[in-house]
């Protein structure tokens, strides 16, 4: 009987253990902080480095047009007068719509 009840507990011991390596599995895999959750995120961080990297390169460009415009009279002025529609004070501007 003895022998029954310790053979009893040790079934009980194993089966508790595996439910708790069940879960603590689960919540490794699948959790809030799981490595799925850890690689999606991972992959979203690496997504907006690289926009970042891409707005950089953009800003970097923009920067350098603008001083090769602030140099270059004729180019300001033509910038001026196709993009902001300014003109000289004996000139007359038409537009034309596209």
């Amino acid at each position: 009987m003895a022998e029954s009840r310790a053979s009893s507990r040790w079934i009980w011991v194993g089966l508790v253990l595996m439910v708790a390596n069940a879960w603590t599995q689960h919540a490794l895999w699948f959790g809030d902080q799981g490595l799925i959750r850890w690689r999606r995120i991972e992959e979203q961080r690496r997504h907006v480095h690289l926009e970042l990297r891409q707005v950089e390169q953009r800003v970097r460009q923009l920067k350098s047009d603008i001083l090769l415009v602030e140099k270059d009279q004729p180019v300001l002025e033509e910038v001026a007068r196709r993009d902001l529609g300014f003109a000289y004070p004996d000139e007359i501007l038409f537009v034309i719509p596209k």
